[in-house]
């Protein structure tokens, strides 16, 4: 046999070898993701964005008229737009609400956070609606807070990775019973 043929079939075979080898390595049952696939993958389940559903509202917590807080109702949702649990902190921020202005931000009333950080937490805030309700008293007092008035709630997750996610919403307080148009436009007509 020729010197060249043997050396072209040695070359063939390793090639093959080689490839085998690294195709079964690829495919096999023991391929381990990169961690940057990992991470990429695990983003698929986790929180993309967080919305603050209209069910939020200055209310009172008891059987009075007089506000106790704010019921504030979030709603992670995956990059599908899927409701999702979250794990990490929380924080709220409510302020008085600027008109004609970009930044609707006035001054800051109250500051809440709420770390959920364990299985007890999300179960104590996830509801059936899947989403959580955070019950945020006032620290200041309800003194600050008007019926009539205008305020915006500023809500941030913080990720454990350290990432944050930020959702706004304007609140109106309106004491129980009270119509939403003002008194003159419900005077009956002479």
């Amino acid at each position: 046999m020729p010197k060249h043929t043997t050396t072209r079939t040695l070359l063939i075979a390793t090639f093959l070898v080689i490839a085998l080898l690294v195709g079964c390595r690829a495919a096999g049952p023991d391929h381990i993701p990169t961690e940057a696939a990992r991470a990429e993958q695990l983003a698929l389940m986790l929180p993309d964005r967080i919305v603050i559903e209209p069910f939020t509202r200055i209310k009172s917590f008891d059987d009075d008229p007089i506000p106790d807080g704010i019921l504030a109702v979030v709603r992670p949702v995956d990059p599908f737009g899927d409701p999702v649990k979250a794990a990490g902190l929380f924080y709220f921020e409510l302020y008085g609400y600027r008109d004609a202005s970009p930044d609707r931000r006035g001054e800051r009333l109250e500051f809440w956070d709420v770390q959920v950080d364990t299985a007890g937490k999300v179960k104590e805030l996830w509801s059936h609606a899947q989403m959580y309700e955070f019950r945020l008293a006032w620290t200041r007092g309800a003194g600050r807070i008007r019926p009539g008035g205008r305020y915006q709630l500023v809500v941030t997750y913080r990720t454990p990775w350290d990432t944050t996610l930020q959702a706004e919403r304007m609140l109106e307080f309106h004491r129980p019973g009270e119509f939403l148009t003002e008194p003159d436009e419900m005077a009956p007509a002479p």
